[in-house]
């Protein structure tokens, strides 16, 4: 798997959750502006309340994915060296699959395999760090081997 191209799969996807957020967001202060108008009583404040809440929800899911992306593209700015040892940036196979060692994104369905992007904050992740080819890593009810890191 190429590290160059799955970092560009990854900025793609988070830049489109990322249109997206912002799509809804715009939608819901239209709906409120047009609310508005309207002189409902406690209906409509009840209604102002809850796009409110929804508003600050995406607000704050908006505010993630912008500081993964960010994280992301700092790491595209690394040079993409063949490594023996992982570190932060690291796309790594392990026995049971791949793994991205960065922003804590979850599963990724990249199209050739599903990866895994983990935070050095994870259990795998702080075992992962600065662990070599060859080395295992062991969680519970599960031993992993470190096929090859790029």
């Amino acid at each position: 798997m190429i590290k160059e191209a799955f970092i560009q799969y990854l900025e793609d996807q988070l830049s489109g959750k990322i249109r997206s957020l912002q799509h809804e967001l715009d939608q819901l202060r239209t709906d409120i502006a047009s609310d508005s108008k309207s002189t409902a009583g406690d209906k409509h404040e009840t209604s102002r309340a809850m796009a409110q809440l929804e508003m600050e929800k995406l607000g704050k899911q908006l505010s993630d994915y912008q500081q993964q992306l960010q994280w992301v593209r700092q790491l595209q700015l690394q040079e993409y060296n063949s490594s023996e040892t992982v570190t932060v940036g690291s796309l790594i196979q392990l026995s049971n699959g791949w793994y991205f060692l960065g922003p804590g994104i979850g599963k990724i369905n990249y199209p050739e395999n599903s990866v895994f992007c983990i935070s050095t904050q994870s259990p795998i992740g702080q075992q992962l760090l600065n662990k070599k080819i060859g080395q295992e890593i062991i969680l519970p009810n599960l031993n992993l081997k470190i096929v090859s890191i790029t």
